[in-house]
């Protein structure tokens, strides 16, 4: 992939190919967006414009050096992201990369590094990340991607560029998804509508098949919810896997309270089951249901910063 084939972000690109064509690089990028928006590719194709033998300021994708990045393998490109059991960026991850990042390139020009998930950072993981951008390696150039500000320390936000990523827009995503993959029109606008214009989202789960999961997991939340169960669905589900439920589970409230304020239906993300919430849309108030969304995000968050999974989740199961 080249720039010119990346979807949607084009501001961002613009940004990158103007660093690289002035040759004034930052030393340490931090892309944010939502899950799905195409930070990791915005990331990885800039790590492959920095290192390819071309030296055109674009990637080749022709080159050893394109070829080896795309399939992981390159020496002077590596990754770091949360670990599954815990969910979080450990200390010890942040110092074995600064460790990497201090070595001279083996093969490429800069040694790069990405922290993906960096608002997964444990506090003292941040700390040691500070130090990295304070004094960072000569020929190193550090990547981070977030979903959001709100868990960084403000000192880590202001030592890097930060780029903002935006959702491409649902029609765009349904366009490229019947055009590009041979989506049904239909499954194409659903798929669209539940990714909210991230491409990339969208993608992940027309592969992967996750709209039928996400009913079934959303239906065994839902009924928690009604039945106040002492009996908590995913409580031992890996975290990550946990945050994107609730997420589903936080639109099906806020799709339920657009509905009920008598909203354009258009603006519903569980568009394949519309008519569902059309006929229930009014069994709760405006103001049961924001409470609802709401405390489902805090229910969210809180497992974000490594509350017990059960524990959040009997508050949200349990509550009056």
């Amino acid at each position: 992939m080249s720039w010119d084939k990346i979807v949607g972000n084009e501001p961002v690109v613009r940004l990158l190919k103007g660093q690289l064509t002035r040759k004034r690089l930052a030393h340490t990028t931090l892309f944010v967006g939502p899950r799905g928006i195409g930070k990791r590719t915005l990331a990885l194709e800039f790590a492959k414009a920095l290192q390819c033998e071309s030296g055109i300021g674009d990637a080749c994708d022709s080159c050893e050096s394109c070829q080896k990045i795309a399939k992981g393998s390159y020496p002077d490109v590596t990754a770091v992201s949360a670990e599954s059991k815990t969910g979080s960026l450990g200390i010890d991850q942040v110092r074995n990369l600064t460790g990497w990042l201090s070595l001279t390139p083996y093969q490429g020009r800069w040694k790069v590094g990405l922290i993906e998930g960096a608002n997964r950072l444990t506090e003292e993981a941040a700390h040691a990340s500070l130090k990295l951008l304070e004094e960072p390696p000569e020929k190193s150039i550090l990547l981070l991607t977030a979903a959001g500000l709100q868990r960084l320390p403000s000192t880590l936000i202001s030592r890097c560029a930060l780029v903002r990523c935006v959702p491409q827009g649902i029609e765009r995503v349904a366009r490229f998804l019947k055009e590009q993959e041979q989506v049904d029109p239909e499954a194409s606008r659903i798929l669209a509508a539940w990714s909210g214009g991230r491409l990339g989202l969208a993608l992940e789960l027309h592969r992967t098949q996750r709209l039928a999961a996400k009913n079934t997991v959303l239906d065994q939340l839902l009924a928690a919810c009604r039945q106040k169960s002492p009996e908590i669905p995913l409580g031992t589900a890996p975290r990550e896997d946990l945050e994107e439920a609730l997420e589903w589970l936080a639109c099906w409230w806020r799709d339920l309270l657009l509905l009920n304020l008598k909203a354009d239906p258009a603006w519903v993300i569980h568009q394949d089951r519309l008519p569902e919430l059309q006929r229930i849309a009014g069994d709760l108030s405006a103001e049961e249901l924001s409470d609802r969304v709401e405390w489902t995000y805090w229910v969210q968050e809180a497992i974000q910063r490594n509350a017990s999974p059960r524990i959040a989740l009997s508050t949200l199961f349990c509550r009056d």
